[in-house]
């Protein structure tokens, strides 16, 4: 089964236009034999990616194996909003998946996730403005070039100014 990573920004202002790329996106990747996919659990690209997906696997294929990457208990309690995520991981239709991060020192779990997601994917779809000096997405996207996987970046130049860490 091919697997398939996401990586992006945590706010996305423009998020129908990412919505719609992504979703005519994966509907091909469907074709080519995708089915496992691996999502984040911190921003807002996060969110279109398990939106999409599970749409995908609603209404295409209810074979594809949706999971949502969590780095701590704490994901599961609120994100920097408050915003409780509880519900959005309970969802039934998806599954969890914590990596080995006990001996991880703690503001590294997010980056340890990463890296073994793209570890265990063929291809990661992104949305990430390589041009920012610093960004965590950008920092995962650059490990998965040095472990030349395939990219595809869903971010164009007009992107720039709906994007933020």
């Amino acid at each position: 089964m091919k697997t398939i990573a996401f990586f992006g920004h945590r706010t996305i202002l423009n998020k129908n236009d990412i919505k719609e790329r992504l979703t005519e996106l994966l509907k091909k990747l469907l074709t080519q034999g995708f089915r496992d996919i691996l999502i984040g659990s911190h921003g807002e690209f996060d969110e279109i990616a398990l939106e999409v997906s599970l749409n995908c696997k609603k209404k295409i294929d209810k074979n594809l194996k949706v999971s949502v990457v969590l780095t701590s208990l704490s994901c599961l309690n609120k994100d920097k909003s408050g915003f409780s995520k509880i519900d959005f991981y309970k969802n039934s239709e998806c599954e969890t998946v914590f990596y080995d991060i006990e001996e991880i020192y703690f503001k590294n779990y997010i980056t340890f996730s990463n890296k073994k997601m793209i570890d265990n994917s063929e291809l990661i779809i992104c949305c990430v403005d390589m041009r920012r000096r610093y960004s965590g997405a950008k920092t995962a996207i650059n490990y998965a070039v040095k472990k030349n996987k395939k990219i595809i970046n869903l971010f164009n130049d007009e992107d720039k100014e709906f994007c933020s860490n």
